[in-house]
């Protein structure tokens, strides 16, 4: 729950808050990722992915 307000602050201002999958975080996910929402985000979730 820590994270529910830092998430939905980036949310109105038109970013992106998801977990390490892509999927919209949510609370109680043990990982997030938040970003201005351009591609960038997508970027970082190919590199995590990255075998």
């Amino acid at each position: 729950w820590d994270l529910a307000a830092g998430a939905l602050l980036v949310r109105e201002a038109g970013g992106k808050a998801t977990d390490f999958t892509g999927k919209d975080w949510a609370p109680g996910d043990s990982n997030i990722l938040v970003s201005n929402g351009t591609q960038t985000h997508e970027e970082v979730l190919k590199i995590l992915w990255q075998k």
